[in-house]
């Protein structure tokens, strides 16, 4: 099997289980010394910081999590539609820092 269609089946075409696995994000170095790993999960309430894209710079709390649409949602980050209304974007966990956990992580 050519690997651009392996890769297509693990990413896209995962199950909910394999895809919320997939949405982990990099620690930053404090955290990474307290828990000895370089990414974890992200949960509702940490806090994280945006490394890469359109909204670089930005740090807030994760407002929600969503293997469906691959990536999570920051409170402040929004984008506005023609008609004045804003609405949530969502991020890949890729391109965000976490930097502070409100509970324990498991290992």
């Amino acid at each position: 099997m050519k690997p651009t269609k392996m890769r297509n089946k693990q990413i896209y075409y995962a199950t909910m289980k394999t895809a919320s696995a997939q949405l982990s994000c990099l620690l930053s170095e404090n955290l990474r010394k307290k828990y000895g790993k370089k990414s974890t999960r992200v949960k509702e309430g940490d806090s994280v910081k945006v490394i890469r894209g359109e909204f670089d710079g930005v740090d807030g709390k994760v407002t929600e999590v969503s293997a469906a649409n691959n990536g999570l949602t920051i409170e402040g980050v929004k984008k506005e539609k023609l008609k004045g209304e804003k609405y949530d974007v969502f991020i890949h966990t890729s391109n965000c820092l976490l930097y502070t956990s409100p509970s324990p992580r498991d290992s």
